[in-house]
């Protein structure tokens, strides 16, 4: 604590906000979770995306060769 007091005032604010304070460890787990849960409803939503070849493709084009 005597260390702070030769501190400028700016930095020992900062130094305030820096200190840990559980809730907001709990708020952030708790937004990083709702924004999870938000993100897989939103692809859950959506249709499915797959790749598919043209009908016209044969088995002549994967031969490789």
């Amino acid at each position: 604590m005597a260390l702070q007091r030769h501190l400028p005032r700016s930095v020992r604010r900062l130094l305030e906000l820096l200190e840990f304070h559980p809730w907001m460890l709990a708020l952030t787990v708790f937004l990083a979770c709702a924004t999870g849960i938000a993100v897989m409803e939103g692809l859950r939503d959506r249709p499915a995306m797959v790749a598919q070849a043209p009908a016209t493709t044969g088995a002549q084009g994967t031969s490789g060769r």
